[in-house]
């Protein structure tokens, strides 16, 4: 062999090498989004839930108003 194939053989080596310690590095980056997505998304979801029941202790507290003012809940039990 010629040193000029053996040249194209050694930078092809080394091509090789770097794309798949690139591809290596890429997949473990990729590793670590996908966990840090997850951990954000469940915390979104722990948010929502928290937020989910305010709003349902708030709509309670609106419909016993909306009762004590309209004075149905009297009228109710003065039956």
């Amino acid at each position: 062999m010629t040193p000029e194939v053996l040249s194209i053989i050694g930078v092809g080596i080394v091509l090789a090498g770097i794309t798949l310690n690139g591809q290596r590095n890429a997949r473990s980056d990729s590793r670590a989004l996908r966990s840090d997505i997850e951990r954000r998304f469940e915390r979104f979801e722990e948010r929502i839930s928290v937020l989910d029941r305010g709003q349902a202790r708030l709509e309670g507290l609106l419909e016993g108003l909306c009762e004590a003012v309209s004075g149905r809940r009297a009228a109710a039990g003065g039956d």
